[in-house]
């Protein structure tokens, strides 16, 4: 197993940051590890840890059973399925324009980060869906985004062919 690499996807130490987590696939892996690790250490953390997980199919991932295990005082889940028999295809950023308001709150905070890993595909659309957030909510992501990755609370990492593609976008 390979990956995330480096210092840059490293959840914050202070247990009261706020962590958007936005995930594909494998992708949701370092959040499983985040979200044990505020488990353990910080239980009683202020910090809201909110994630937006992909898949085809709930079996697909071996994720998901444990994931849903997690209480929702520690991580608000939005479990999201693409490939489900009879419903239309959905996807991470489908399900967050819905959740603007509290999105929007955890983006004006000086300590709010945003984590996004799993397929390169996604990056775009979960860009556009963050930008319609901000809009919706008076703030300009074409200036928030560049503020938080110089200050370190933007962070991406996808993966296309198996190949780990560093994104700065």
């Amino acid at each position: 197993m390979t990956g995330p690499f480096g210092a840059t996807f490293l959840m914050p130490n202070d247990p009261n940051t706020d962590i958007l987590m936005i995930c594909t696939g494998t992708g949701s892996a370092p959040f499983r590890a985040f979200t044990e690790r505020r488990r353990r250490a910080a239980p009683g953390a202020q910090g809201r840890m909110i994630m937006f997980f992909g898949a085809r199919a709930p079996g697909e991932l071996p994720y998901f059973g444990p994931l849903q295990k997690v209480p929702n005082r520690l991580l608000e889940k939005h479990l999201v399925f693409s490939r489900l028999p009879g419903q239309p295809k959905q996807y991470v950023q489908d399900r967050m324009r819905p959740h603007s308001g509290p999105i929007a709150e955890l983006l004006k905070r000086d300590g709010g980060h945003v984590f996004i890993c799993g397929l390169k595909g996604m990056e775009a659309g979960v860009d556009r869906a963050l930008g319609d957030i901000c809009c919706e909510n008076g703030l300009d992501w074409g200036a928030l985004k560049p503020q938080m990755r110089a200050s370190g609370r933007y962070h991406v990492e996808t993966y296309s062919g198996g190949v780990l593609i560093r994104s700065l976008v």
